[in-house]
């Protein structure tokens, strides 16, 4: 309870401050994302609009920082977390992350749509140990109701700003560890409990779904309010569902601009709050008998852009089908030491997380930016499994040019296991986290 309590301080203190800076002085017109309207990017073009083509490039150059196991039933092998995903075969390598392909524009002055695939090493192309093309958009807006745009197809779901803004144009390479265990969903067949079982999840979610959504925003100058309501799967980019149950998004923000910037750099400041619910069906238990299990997740969080600076802060509690990594922390598909069992991935269909950021930025010269995040999850936070992990994100990004973009983030981390002793096998293993280095390029077309 004294943890949550200061959180809401620390997100508090920033709403003051985010208050403090936007109603004084003066403002310029700085290059990362602020208080932006992710809805409202596109989907709202006139006929007359040119048809938009393009995509990008990412590349990158990750060192997850190796190491093996210290203790546990894998002692002496590779520590998950020291070697680079997708693949999980080296501590260090470079990748064609994505390759995106889209294209975006407008039937008539009503009637938008967007299409984009996507390739290369990541979680959502890489599927039975090859690259594929997959596609991770496909909608179609309509603009005919006051009041009221109407979304249909698969597209980003509203909800965490961290999810909505990722690559391009977000400020760093990897996920705070909240998005990605929380937010970024896995699909699992069962809970992990099954020793031979592998567990390996389906195509991760990337944070989109296939459904319905109404959405719009008013504007009360200097305010602009959003709302978003949607139905959808629930199941991520897979094409059918695995249920006769829709999942529930809600969404609503408001946002005081100060009339610079337009897109993804305009200044203001915003304050966000969303919830979503679905189900989930789930093996438990040695034997995998299938049950239904609630997925909720819900969060706050608040965006300011003024001048050169920049502060982001989101807080989010997770009930249900909570991810819990692999077995001992090994690799998944890693024996045993005895030979009895593989390490599979694990969730935890009834217990509970809480996770948070706080992230600033600031332009220091002209295309510049220096970065600093601190991200800390919690999981399992109902069992005496409880695990804690901390990470302090260092970057630098730069801006070459309108179409090329460069940045480097170290990652220090840190994790513990509160309710067990010291020499226990979670924290021996938590003792180990490897810092990790990450570089990236970017090229837009």
């Amino acid at each position: 309870m004294r943890y949550q309590v200061n959180i809401l301080r620390v997100w508090i203190g920033q709403v003051v401050l985010g208050m403090l800076l936007l109603f004084c002085g003066d403002v310029l017109c700085p290059d990362s994302a602020g208080a932006v309207n992710w809805l409202m990017l596109q989907g709202v073009e006139k006929k007359t609009a040119p048809i938009r083509l393009g995509g990008f490039i990412l590349l990158d150059y990750i060192n997850a920082g190796g190491g093996d196991l210290p203790a546990g039933p894998f002692t002496g092998t590779s520590l998950n977390s020291g070697v680079v995903t997708p693949n999980q075969r080296s501590s260090a390598e470079f990748n064609l992350r994505k390759l995106q392909l889209g294209i975006r524009g407008a039937l008539t002055d009503k009637i938008n749509y967007s299409l984009k695939t996507i390739s290369g090493n990541n979680s959502a192309s890489r599927i039975d140990d090859h690259n594929r093309i997959r596609l991770i958009e496909s909608s179609v807006t309509l603009n005919h109701l006051p009041g009221a745009r109407i979304r249909i197809g698969m597209f980003k779901t509203p909800a965490v700003e961290e999810s909505l803004g990722f690559v391009p144009p977000c400020n760093y390479i990897n996920l705070t560890n909240m998005t990605n265990m929380l937010m970024q969903e896995r699909f699992f067949d069962a809970d992990g409990s099954d020793p031979t079982d592998v567990n390996a999840p389906g195509v991760a979610g990337c944070c989109r779904d296939i459904g319905l959504m109404v959405f719009n925003t008013f504007n009360f100058k200097p305010w602009e309010l959003t709302y978003a309501a949607m139905l959808a799967n629930g199941h991520g980019l897979n094409l059918q569902d695995d249920n006769d149950n829709p999942d529930l998004y809600l969404y609503l923000a408001a946002e005081r601009l100060r009339g610079v910037g337009k897109g993804t750099r305009r200044q203001g400041w915003k304050l966000f709050g969303w919830y979503q619910e679905g189900q989930r069906s789930l093996d438990v238990g040695i034997n995998h008998t299938e049950r239904v299990f609630r997925r909720c997740r819900y969060g706050v969080g608040t965006t300011l852009l003024w001048q050169n600076l920049r502060i982001e802060s989101e807080i989010i509690k997770a009930n249900g089908m909570i991810f819990a990594g692999t077995d001992g922390g090994a690799v998944s598909g890693t024996v045993s030491n005895n030979g009895l069992s593989v390490s599979g991935y694990n969730v935890l269909p009834e217990d509970q997380a809480l996770g948070w950021y706080f992230d600033i930025g600031c332009e220091i010269v002209a295309d510049f930016w220096l970065n600093a995040r601190y991200d800390r999850l919690d999981l399992g936070t109902e069992t005496s499994s409880e695990r804690e992990f901390k990470t302090l994100s260092l970057g630098v990004l730069y801006r070459f040019s309108s179409t090329l973009r460069g940045k480097l983030t170290y990652e220090i981390r840190s994790g513990e296991a509160p309710h067990q002793n010291d020499s226990s096998v979670s924290n021996r293993v938590l003792d180990d986290l490897p810092n990790r280095f990450s570089a990236q390029l970017l090229y837009l077309f």
